[in-house]
C-alpha cells in the first residue's frame, strides 16, 4: 500500500500520477486483449466498470460531513488541479460528442459555438469566481442576494442558474446515455439510468470535493482521448507527429499551378497547334 507522508493534499502529483500510468496500462491491456479476440462487448463493460469503480473509490474516499468541504472542497485546491477539473467539466459529454458532432456535420460556422462556450469559461473565472470566493458564499444565488440584497435578486439568480443547468444537464445525460449504451450494448434508456447512478455514487458522499478530484481523474482520461487521435491523424497524413506546428499548412487553400506565359513575340510567331 502506497505511503503517503504530508497527506493528499502534498501528493497531488504522485498520486495522479500513478493514475495516469496505471491507466495507460489498463489502455494497453485492453488493447492486447482485443488483439487476442476478445469480444468487442466484453471489453466494454471492463472498461465502464473500471472507470465507474475508480471514480466511485475517490467519491467514497472523499466523503464529508463539513459544509465547507462538501460545497467548496475546503477552499484547498491547488491552481493547476483546480483548472484541470475546469478543463475536465468544459471537456464533458456536451462537448466531447456533441460539440465535435456539430462542427463535423455544420462545418466551420459552427465553431462559433465552440469559442463562445470556451469563452463563457474565462468570464465567469474572471467576472464571477473571485468574487464569489471573497464573499464567503457557496452558491452564486446566495452571492447574487449577499451582493444585490433582497429576495427578488436570489430569485432571478435560481431561476436563471436551473434554466441554464437544466439545458446542459440535458445534453450531459444524453450523453451518458448513449456512451453506456454503446458501450454495455444495452437500450438507451437503460444506458441513461445506468450512468446516473455512477454519477450519483462518485457525487452524492463528498460533494464538490469528490467532484473536483474526480473531475482531475476524468481530466487525465479525456485530454488522453483528445490529443491520441490528433496526433495519429497528424502523423498519418503527413503533418508530422506534432499537429500544432502544422496548423497553418493544414488549412492553406490550394492554390492551382500558375499558367506559363509566353512572351508577346514568341507567342505570336506560334501557331495554334504549337501553343
Amino acid at each position: 500500500m502506497m505511503k503517503l507522508e504530508g497527506g493528499f493534499i502534498q501528493n497531488l502529483g504522485r498520486v495522479y500520477g500513478i493514475y495516469t500510468l496505471g491507466f495507460l496500462g489498463f489502455v494497453i491491456l485492453m488493447a492486447i486483449l482485443e488483439q487476442a479476440g476478445v469480444a468487442p462487448r466484453y471489453i466494454g463493460y471492463m472498461f465502464v466498470g473500471f472507470t465507474i469503480l475508480i471514480y466511485a473509490l475517490i467519491g467514497i474516499l472523499s466523503r464529508t460531513m463539513q459544509s465547507n468541504e462538501y460545497y467548496v472542497a475546503g477552499r484547498q485546491v491547488p491552481a493547476v488541479f483546480n483548472g484541470m477539473a475546469t478543463a475536465a467539466d468544459w471537456m464533458s459529454g456536451a462537448s466531447f460528442i456533441a460539440m465535435a458532432g456539430g462542427i463535423y456535420l455544420r462545418g466551420y460556422p459552427y465553431m462559433a459555438f465552440l469559442v463562445g462556450w470556451t469563452g463563457g469559461y474565462v468570464l465567469v473565472a474572471s467576472l464571477l469566481a473571485p468574487y464569489l470566493r471573497k464573499f464567503g458564499c457557496y452558491t452564486v444565488p446566495d452571492f447574487i442576494g449577499t451582493r444585490y440584497g433582497g429576495n427578488l435578486a436570489r430569485f432571478c439568480a435560481v431561476v436563471i442558474l436551473v434554466v441554464a443547468s437544466f439545458t446542459y444537464v440535458t445534453a450531459q445525460i444524453t450523453g451518458t446515455g448513449i456512451v453506456a449504451s454503446r458501450a454495455l450494448d444495452i437500450p438507451f434508456e437503460v444506458g441513461v439510468w445506468f450512468g446516473l447512478a455512477g454519477i450519483l455514487v462518485c457525487s452524492m458522499l463528498g460533494g464538490m470535493k469528490a467532484v473536483t478530484w474526480t473531475q482531475v481523474a476524468q481530466y487525465i482520461v479525456l485530454i488522453i482521448a483528445y490529443l491520441l487521435p490528433v496526433f495519429w491523424m497528424s502523423n498519418k497524413l503527413d503533418y508530422g507527429l506534432i499537429p500544432q506546428f502544422a496548423q497553418f499548412d493544414a488549412v492553406l487553400p490550394r492554390r492551382p499551378p500558375r499558367r506559363r506565359v509566353l512572351p508577346r513575340s514568341l507567342s505570336a510567331s506560334m501557331t495554334p497547334a504549337t501553343r
